[in-house]
């Protein structure tokens, strides 16, 4: 068979220079298997050495060829000779550097005009290339598989008859139809999911894509296959070829229901809270946090003579009291960190000129990222509110006045009996002894000054006004004012101090009349004698001042109502008093609470805090 090519293909040797420079796999085999001839791509693509491949058969040629790899070349060579056709075969054969190149191999055989076989014609082209890109095909196609199967938005894909050829599964599940329905029924169309009102528009916009135009995604409304409407945003774009020929379109569907019917809600609600704010007498306002207003309800013409936000925006800090403008900003401070409502009162001038007291209630206004976005407050004139309480503090301390007045006058005549006996022996003219009256004398007179002018501080009337005061001086004072009326009735006032008590951020008048009427309530309540416990102590930041008497107590079912007006355990009382306490008490940010026990007395606590405050609901 080596001599073939001497004998039967003397024009081989003038093929083999030109074959040999084409890059396509050429080769010629006999019909026992035996290499005949073979380019150099073919040769070097397979591993074969180029000087003793002729005459061996592929077992025993040394290749890159597997075993595999062989005898399945071997078979499709028989396939070739039996069938007498040209077999087409992929055969990936393994580099030398691990890699695979992909050849398709056409095996043609031929035979003598007498039908005897002659030799095998393989030619082939790599198609390696190829192959990669196939499987990035491949590997596309499953990913954008993936994606319309995982989405949860409904995805329709039309041809540019605007039939429809594909869905995902979501938009079964969204529309209530089944793929194959849509797909294989030609009378089926994009108008069964189409509201009639917009089927015109939706036509319109196909015919955008048709002409290059890209069309934003907008939000309108579909039919589910029961007919029922749904709220959907849909995004539209044209599907493109390489040569930038429009040959699709897809449509992306988000079920946006629940979204606009929140809207609605919302709407509905604002629109309800608006009829609110626009009739309400209370100022309603929407402020940032910088304290600049973004909404005020009409009520605010009445205050400040304007109703525009912008032109009380423009006047509002210069219509606040000079005095309340760094509380107020303290305030607000204060809230952007603890993001709590809070609750506060300052001073406003109207714009007749007069001032006004408003109480306000400040929400803060959280966004999705826990931060806050505005403050909606509500401010109520409460002016007319003050005067009253303040009627009502003058009253309660009247009445206080009154009572004081006798154990006063008391305290005042045992004095006044020893500086009238001491001036009758000065008088006498016992000259060794009038030293010793004199100072007596003056003692006493320092003493009726002292009970006067505990008197008189407390019946004269002082303007509201926080200041630094010492606790300790108001407790000693008070004692000092009602210690007479306790030793009418043999009841001992003992005093217990903290020492180095801070001072109070206060109005001290306010306080002096609270303990007063505490400590009054103590007295009362004692008709034996006995002994109160007025306590001082400091902690985390308060000063806690204790009343403790040894009373008649208070039934449990009767403390809860405590400080409403008008309400009260004494037989001729009329339940101002603890009211006007706990007004006090609440104005600056303390507490009260009431301890009772039937036959065994009561126990009163104010919690009052030392530094400046907020007053937090």
């Amino acid at each position: 068979m080596v001599l073939m090519e001497e004998e039967v293909f003397p024009w081989l040797r003038s093929l083999k220079q030109f074959i040999d420079t084409l890059p396509e796999f050429i080769c010629i085999v006999s019909r026992d298997g035996k290499w005949i001839e073979a380019n150099d791509f073919a040769l070097k693509t397979c591993g074969i050495d180029q000087q003793a491949y002729k005459g061996k058969t592929l077992h025993e040629l040394p290749s890159y060829f597997s075993n595999w790899t062989t005898d399945q070349l071997i078979k499709s060579d028989q396939q070739a000779w039996e069938t007498g056709k040209c077999v087409k075969i992929e055969q990936a054969i393994k580099q030398s550097d691990g890699t695979y190149i992909y050849l398709e191999l056409n095996k043609q055989p031929i035979f003598t005009t007498e039908k005897e076989p002659l030799f095998l014609f393989v030619t082939g082209r790599d198609i390696t290339q190829h192959k990669e890109k196939e499987e990035e095909l491949s590997v596309a196609l499953e990913l954008l598989e993936s994606v319309l199967e995982g989405t949860t938005d409904a995805i329709l894909i039309l041809d540019t008859n605007e039939q429809m050829i594909k869905v995902n599964h979501s938009f079964e599940r969204m529309f209530g139809w089944e793929e194959g329905s849509l797909i294989h029924d030609e009378e089926m169309d994009t108008s069964i999911i189409i509201p009639e009102e917009f089927i015109a528009e939706s036509k319109s916009i196909i015919n955008l894509l048709r002409e290059g135009s890209t069309v934003p995604s907008f939000e309108t409304q579909r039919l589910r296959k029961n007919r029922t409407r749904i709220d959907v945003s849909i995004s539209f774009s044209a599907i493109r070829n390489l040569q930038d020929d429009v040959i699709g379109f897809c449509l992306i569907y988000r079920d946006i229901s629940e979204r606009k019917k929140v809207e609605r809600a919302l709407r509905e609600s604002e629109a309800k809270y608006r009829v609110i704010a626009e009739h309400s007498k209370d100022l309603i306002s929407v402020s940032d946090t910088k304290g600049g207003l973004l909404y005020c309800s009409p009520s605010h013409q009445a205050v400040f003579g304007l109703a525009d936000y912008k032109e009380i925006n423009a006047v509002l800090f210069s219509r606040i009291h000079r005095d309340d403008f760094e509380f107020l900003r303290a305030c607000f401070s204060k809230a952007n960190i603890k993001k709590k409502p809070f609750t506060f009162e300052y001073r406003l001038l109207h714009h007749k000129g007069n001032w006004v007291v408003m109480e306000t209630n400040a929400v803060p206004v959280m966004n999705e990222w826990d931060e806050i976005e505005s403050f909606v407050t509500i401010s109520r004139d409460i002016t007319a509110t003050k005067e009253t309480e303040e009627i009502i503090r003058k009253s309660e301390k009247l009445t206080v006045l009154g009572e004081l007045a006798a154990g006063v006058a008391h305290e005042i005549r045992n004095p006044l009996t020893s500086l009238i006996g001491f001036a009758q022996l000065l008088k006498e003219g016992n000259a060794p002894m009038n030293e010793r009256y004199t100072d007596i004398m003056l003692n006493e007179l320092k003493r009726i000054n002292e009970i006067v002018g505990e008197l008189m501080l407390v019946a004269k009337p002082q303007a509201v006004h926080f200041e630094y005061s010492s606790i300790t001086d108001m407790l000693e004072s008070v004692v000092r004012l009602l210690n007479t009326q306790a030793i009418i009735k043999n009841i001992q006032i003992h005093l217990s101090l903290e020492e180095e008590t801070p001072l109070l951020y206060c109005v001290e008048n306010q306080l002096k009349q609270l303990f007063i009427n505490l400590l009054k309530n103590a007295l009362e309540a004692m008709d034996h004698g006995g002994n109160i416990v007025l306590s001082l102590t400091k902690k985390k930041g308060n000063i806690i001042v204790t009343v403790k008497d040894e009373g008649v107590g208070i039934p449990n079912d009767r403390l809860d109502k405590l400080g409403e007006p008008f309400y009260t355990t004494k037989e001729k009382g009329t339940g101002l008093g603890l009211m006007v306490c706990c007004k006090i008490v609440k104005e600056h940010n303390g507490h009260i609470h009431f301890e009772s026990i039937e036959g065994k007395g009561t126990t009163v606590t104010v919690t009052l805090p030392i530094y400046p405050f907020v007053r937090v609901k």
